[in-house]
């Protein structure tokens, strides 16, 4: 079920992607694009691992999977705000300070809950 619910959540996120954001010629499409699938790395690896190898204990997942959402969500209006108007080197450097601030408020909740 959670892998149902994990696939749908992917495919309309990428549907935003591809139905609002692609232009012909965009060179921040791409950037976009690759963050986007790297947003959904942590949110598969925590789904599958707690179905298949060592649980994280349940107060820990809960706000894991919340982060990863919240992150998702401020992404995609990132996205949204500055994929057609902003410097590519200045929007990839804003996607890289997002997913710093994301790793640095769930690996220690990711350390907690495998302990």
């Amino acid at each position: 079920m959670a892998g149902c619910v994990l696939a749908l959540y992917m495919g309309i996120v990428m549907y935003l992607l591809f139905a609002f954001l692609y232009r012909e010629g965009s060179v921040n499409f791409a950037s976009a694009a690759v963050f986007e699938i790297i947003s959904f790395v942590p949110l598969v690896y925590l789904v599958i691992s707690n179905i298949l190898s060592k649980r994280i204990k349940m107060g820990y997942f809960v706000p894991l999977v919340m982060m990863a959402v919240i992150y998702t969500i401020v992404l995609d209006a990132v996205n949204i705000a500055y994929t057609a108007n902003m410097a590519q080197p200045g929007f990839v450097l804003m996607h890289l300070i997002l997913l710093f601030i994301y790793c640095l408020i769930s690996m220690p909740i990711f350390v907690m809950g495998r302990r």
